[in-house]
């Protein structure tokens, strides 16, 4: 007996091994890997832009320029937002509504920062339902910029970038914004030599600007220096921060601020004034070299990234009552925000601009000092109590009450036990508890990620998804999971006899996991409180939901007698273990709900490996020999890489070569008039072969190079919901089904493929049908875009 119980722990301990290579094969951390894929459920996205909608809460235009003589850009968003309606923050704090959100679409960049609003949020609050928690609001109109590297050559004038919004619009009850829209080339910004100093043609001033320091940490403070030395006998006005006049002073505008405050520019330059016919007042000048410092700060919420700003001066220079004409220069830089303290300035690159183009920034010029929050709050009695009804309401939430119910099956187990082992198996239980609510504490202090943000990343929902599916499973009696503690299973309940205190410190951690989906009663408002609670406050409160969440396991410590009045053991703990396998079904059809759309076929096909590796793993009893534990062990971790490479490799975004548009017969009608060559595809997502014919033959590389040579129009005709007019086009090309390809030469009749076809069918058609006419208009079309 001891030999086997012996060789049972050894096997128990491989198993762990193993369950913890699997799951972290399993989890797809590098599922945004891009390369050629098959998914017979999805099709390209057409709608690349969505047109204006008289109802829409929030209308997006988007511009980007290029920096001269680089790869560099930045990229700019303006949404426009409906009277009395609002949109949060891309730092809008966790807990209460959501943040806007940005995502490329476009493969041929990349962001090398964040998106950063042009001006602060206005603080709003809606206590009745986030009580406690600023609301980040933006109204009106607010304008994101983000800097980007070009990964790939592009012609601007014939490339537009293809931006997402994903967010909410609010007045008195909130709505969805999902946009989608491009963003057009708007010129170069810089000097192509990038100059250092400049002199503006026709003026007598030479102008140059430091920054110091080139990086900064967040919430630390740096400083713009303008310097301007005008040539002998020549002077430039004072500045004065009244954007009512442009005349008789000099501006200066942060036209892009990244999300960092600017403040008023200060100098110490001798100042004289000058009488001016008509003028009340005299005006003031400079009558020699200036230098204007400018203090700069970024927020405390910035994160790490290259932060593109830019000012924009406008003046005079006179000499005596005489003045030039009036100029403009753009200062520009790159700040890098970053953990490392650093002093190195840089020297901003300064280029011409039209000094109308300054005013008009003058009008809506805004300065101003931030006013951070000093995180030096605690808790009252109040929030101790309120967490700790909060913590204990956990128990009870969908996620949680599987995981309870397996903890009251071991109670059971339990009645029979010593006073001293129901106390320490119960401590270890919430021991696991307080583990992960410290992990999450440190979290929320160092990195300001709160209460459930982990579910925001795709590599945590489908572990997640992976770990609740196999739960479930071991609940129904198709394996047993290899820790302490949770084995079910007559024989090897008799061979391991009691709960472990490793599985009950498990359980509490895998308890605590599942609880932070939910916050339920008083939790929303207390974690909102960690903006301004001080970091011992922090790891309070956090302790104080953990101990709420463990209050009926601490309470058995206290009284452990009370095991003593639940049911005896008995066929029904066999049941109970079974009808809780449900929820946690349910529980994982949420965990896919949650998960991008883009890679939910992916998860699915990742579970269905699982099941099959936990199925297995289920016909070898746990009390085999160890080396055929450990083979069949080494196949289930295999077939689960297997299906998880496969799923996200070839199931998950597809790269499209092709921009395709919507099919429109009207729009198709007036491409034949201009003499365009224009290639049809009718599909659905239903269409096993036309998914092939898209993947094999289609949406290639080598075809969209010919299409792009030959500007040929590519539009797709989706069946996958009825479509009478779809149905008419079939009929008129002498079909009635699908798949089925049709390439319109100019001024003549349609070349039909049907069925499976291969690339070179398609290439030998596209050179038949031959290229657009040479008179037809030019359209402007994205290169290869990454579509979703």
């Amino acid at each position: 007996m001891v030999s086997n119980r012996k060789s049972f722990l050894k096997a128990e301990i491989l198993k762990v091994c193993a369950f913890a290579i699997l799951t972290a094969m399993a989890c797809p951390t590098w599922a945004q890997t891009k390369g050629k894929s098959f998914d017979a459920l999805s099709l390209p996205t057409t709608n690349f832009a969505l047109p204006g909608r008289p109802d829409a809460k929030v209308e997006f235009s988007a511009q980007y320029e290029l920096e001269n003589g680089s790869k560099n850009g930045r990229l700019t968003v303006t949404a426009k937002i409906a009277d009395g309606w609002h949109v949060f923050s891309v730092t809008q704090p966790p807990g209460g509504p959501k943040p806007s959100k940005f995502k490329l679409k476009s493969d041929f960049l990349k962001l090398t920062g964040p998106f950063a609003a042009d001006h602060a949020p206005e603080i709003g609050a809606a206590e009745d339902v986030w009580p406690g928690l600023p609301l980040e609001e933006h109204h009106e109109k607010v304008v994101w910029t983000a800097p980007f590297e070009l990964t790939s050559d592009i012609d601007p004038a014939k490339t537009e970038i293809e931006v997402a919004f994903d967010g909410q619009a609010c007045m008195e009850s909130c709505v969805e914004v999902k946009d989608s829209f491009k963003a057009k080339f708007a010129g170069n910004y810089g000097s192509a030599e990038k100059s250092t100093s400049l002199k503006p043609k026709n003026t007598h001033a030479t102008w140059s600007a430091t920054l110091t320091p080139a990086k900064l940490k967040p919430g630390q403070s740096g400083k713009i220096v303008i310097k301007v030395v005008p040539d002998p006998n020549y002077h430039v006005y004072t500045f004065i921060n009244d954007t009512k006049s442009t005349y008789f002073r000099t501006l200066i505008v942060p036209s892009i601020k990244s999300g960092l405050v600017f403040d008023i520019p200060q100098t110490t330059a001798e100042t004289k004034k000058l009488e001016i016919p008509d003028e009340e007042q005299p005006v003031e000048y400079h009558p020699g070299q200036v230098e204007w410092t400018v203090p700069i700060s970024m927020p405390t919420k910035a994160t790490e990234g290259k932060y593109p700003i830019e000012l924009m001066v406008g003046f005079f220079s006179c000499k005596d009552k005489n003045c030039d004409n009036p100029a403009g220069l753009s200062l520009n830089a790159t700040l890098e925000v970053t953990n490392e303290a650093s002093t190195e300035s840089t020297v901003m690159t300064v280029a011409p601009v039209a000094f109308n183009k300054v005013a008009d920034k003058w009008e809506t010029a805004t300065f101003g000092t931030p006013v951070a929050a000093a995180k030096t709050g605690t808790l009252t009695l109040w929030h101790i109590f309120a967490a700790l009804v909060g913590g204990f309401i956990l128990n009870f939430m969908p996620c949680v009450l599987p995981v309870v119910g397996l903890k009251l099956m071991s109670f059971v187990n339990q009645a029979g036990s010593s006073r001293t082992r129901v106390i320490t198996l119960n401590l270890a239980f919430v021991a696991g508890i307080l583990a992960v609510m410290l992990i999450l504490a440190g979290v929320t202090i160092v990195a300001s990620i709160g209460w459930g943000q982990q579910f925001e990343r795709l590599d945590f929902q489908v572990c997640l998804a992976i770990l609740v599916f196999a739960m479930a499973l071991s609940f129904l009696g198709v394996w047993e999971i290899p820790i302490p503690g949770f084995a079910s299973s007559s024989k090897s309940g008799e061979l391991m006899e009691k709960e472990g205190h490793i599985g009950a410190f498990l359980k509490g951690t895998l308890t605590t996991v599942l609880a932070t989906p939910c916050s339920g009663p008083f939790l929303g408002t207390l974690f909102g409180l960690t903006l301004t609670l001080s970091p011992i406050s922090i790891v309070e409160l956090y302790v104080m939901v953990g101990l709420g969440l463990g209050f009926p396991y601490l309470a058995l410590c206290v009284y452990p007698g009370f095991v003593k009045f639940l049911p005896k053991p008995g066929v029904w703990m066999e049941t109970l273990k079974e009808v809780l396998a449900f929820p946690l079904l349910l529980t994982v059809v949420y965990i896919v709900q949650i998960v991008n759309p883009d890679y939910r076929i992916a998860t699915l096909i990742l579970l269905i490996g699982v099941w099959f590796a936990c199925w297995m793993i289920g016909k070898v009893p746990p009390y085999s020999e160890s080396r055929q534990i450990r083979r069949v062990w080494g196949i289930s971790v295999a077939t689960v890489a297997l299906t998880a490479f496969v799923g996200f490799m070839y199931f998950g975004p597809i790269k499209h070569y092709l921009p395709w548009e919507t099919y429109n017969e009207t729009k198709l009608a007036e491409y034949r008039r201009e003499g365009k060559t224009v290639m049809v595809e009718f599909t659905a997502r239903w269409c096993l072969t036309c998914q092939t014919n898209m993947v094999v033959a289609i949406d290639r590389k080598e075809v969209a190079e010919v299409c792009k040579q030959n500007n040929v129009i590519t539009m797709l005709a989706d069946k996958s919901e009825t479509s009478p007019d779809i149905d008419k086009k079939l009929e008129e090309l002498g079909s009635i089904s699908i798949p089925l390809l049709a390439i319109y030469p100019p001024d003549a009749e349609p070349i039909v493929l049907r069925d499976l076809i291969s690339q070179k069918q398609l290439l030998d058609a596209l050179e038949q049908a031959g290229p657009s006419r040479s008179d037809s208009k030019s359209i402007t079309r994205p290169t290869s875009t990454q579509i979703h």
